[in-house]
């Protein structure tokens, strides 16, 4: 059984999914993050980055569909918190670690923008900015983050971050703020 921090979690990411706020995950909700990051990032539609850009959220989005696997192609609320508590909170070890590989990667190939395998602030900000996640918080989440304090973001941080945000109780717990601010029960 879900807590209610792990359910708050959750909802937190929901909603960062569900870019257009219709309560449906979809297709066309991890191809506007990735319209939005072209704008950010001053990419129009012709250049061939543009298109990668798409073609990366687009994979994005059949990973997340493998996921769910809800077979139509859209994920509601029921869905997700169905899937994130059977399969990604209370599910087998060796899935779970290849979905936080899998997410990891995923945010690593998106925003690690100059190749060095590190997120910095500028790229954690981006992160938020893309998937329009309010960023006032930006700077004290990236602190939370970044756990040895060397300004920047590890793969190993993050995993360890995404770890949290999905399994941990703890409402001190880093991870919390993987979405740009703590979550705490209500």
């Amino acid at each position: 059984m879900l807590t209610e921090l792990q359910i708050n979690k959750l909802e937190r990411f929901f909603y960062v999914l569900d870019y257009d706020r219709n309560g449906i995950i979809e297709k066309d909700d991890f191809l506007g993050i990735a319209e939005n990051l072209c704008i950010l990032w001053r990419i129009r539609e012709g250049d061939p980055k543009y298109d990668e850009i798409k073609s990366k959220f687009e994979a994005g989005w059949n990973h997340f569909d493998l996921f769910v696997n809800n077979n139509d192609g859209k994920a509601n609320w029921d869905h997700w918190i169905h899937f994130a508590e059977e399969v990604i909170i209370n599910g087998d070890e060796d899935f779970f670690k290849h979905y936080v590989d899998e997410f990891v990667g995923e945010i690593f190939d998106n925003f690690d923008t100059d190749n060095d395998g590190y997120i910095n602030l500028d790229e954690y900000i981006d992160l938020l900015v893309g998937y329009r996640i309010e960023v006032r918080f930006a700077a004290k989440s990236f602190r939370k983050l970044d756990r040895n304090k060397d300004d920047l973001i590890s793969r190993g941080e993050l995993i360890s971050a995404v770890k949290e945000f999905f399994r941990s109780n703890d409402p001190d717990a880093p991870g919390n703020w993987l979405f740009g601010m703590g979550i705490l029960p209500d």
